[in-house]
């Protein structure tokens, strides 16, 4: 079982995107996923088509020790995904010791998925402290612009300076997304340049490239497979999801 932390310091740039149609495509690849939405935005809750107000219960019960996450899963497609709702945030304000191992806890028992996809805040907050420190790796979407850059690069310094010292020691950043990508835009030629020499080696090969279908999708509820699946965005997806695959066997 894989466990990934879909993550970057900025928001914007294809986080629950990502997180949704990687966890689709893998799923038409007949792998057997979990998607937990551990952002208190909520946003991968409502790409999927459900309603954070109209859920009684999400992942902050779960973390909280009120309920088993294996009680709030909610199946849809093939994909079982543990919700968010807003009251998320408050999970600063629980006096609970090492608050940042409430997801791993939780989880601990999960083991009959091959993927387990979280998308995360956009920031170092404990929200995202959980997801680092179950995860085993950190994949990155990075819009092609200058300030994602520098969002993307501190993440990636603080995982080597901080969240493996104290909080998960075997956590490795697995890949860089490059998002909203325009073929003729100099910017993100540059950016793909420079996140390649100070970064070698971590860029999937895939570009996700800017599209109205990807943009559109959420509005419905849906998938971008389920949307437009003949799209660019679909078509991208499934390439980035097979080179994730692929990975298994290196």
């Amino acid at each position: 079982m894989r466990t990934i932390a879909i993550s970057n310091n900025k928001g914007g740039v294809g986080k629950t995107t990502s997180t949704v149609n990687i966890a689709a495509a893998l799923e038409i690849l007949g792998k057997k996923i979990l998607v937990i939405d551990i952002d208190h935005q909520a946003q991968t809750t409502y790409h999927f088509g459900l309603k954070p107000s109209e859920l009684k219960y999400s992942i902050f019960e779960v973390l909280k020790g009120e309920f088993y996450y294996e009680d709030i899963i909610i199946h849809r497609n093939g994909i079982d995904i543990l919700p968010a709702k807003t009251d998320l945030k408050d999970l600063d304000f629980l006096p609970f010791p090492a608050k940042e191992f409430l997801l791993k806890e939780a989880l601990a028992d999960a083991k009959d998925y091959d993927y387990v996809l979280i998308d995360c805040p956009p920031s170092l907050g404990i929200l995202t402290y959980n997801a680092l420190a179950y995860s085993q790796e950190i994949i990155i979407p990075l819009q092609l612009e200058f300030l994602p850059f520098h969002g993307m690069y501190n993440l990636f310094e603080g995982v080597q300076d901080k969240i493996r010292k104290h909080l998960n020691k075997k956590i490795r950043i697995s890949g860089i997304i490059g998002t909203m990508y325009s073929a003729g835009k100099d910017i993100n030629k540059e950016v793909l340049n420079e996140t390649e020499a100070r970064l070698p080696g971590l860029l999937f090969k895939t570009r996700i490239r800017k599209n109205d279908d990807l943009q559109a999708a959420p509005s419905w509820g849906k998938t971008i497979f389920e949307y437009k699946p003949d799209s660019k965005g679909a078509a991208d997806y499934m390439n980035l999801a097979k080179e994730i695959v692929a990975a298994e066997t290196e």
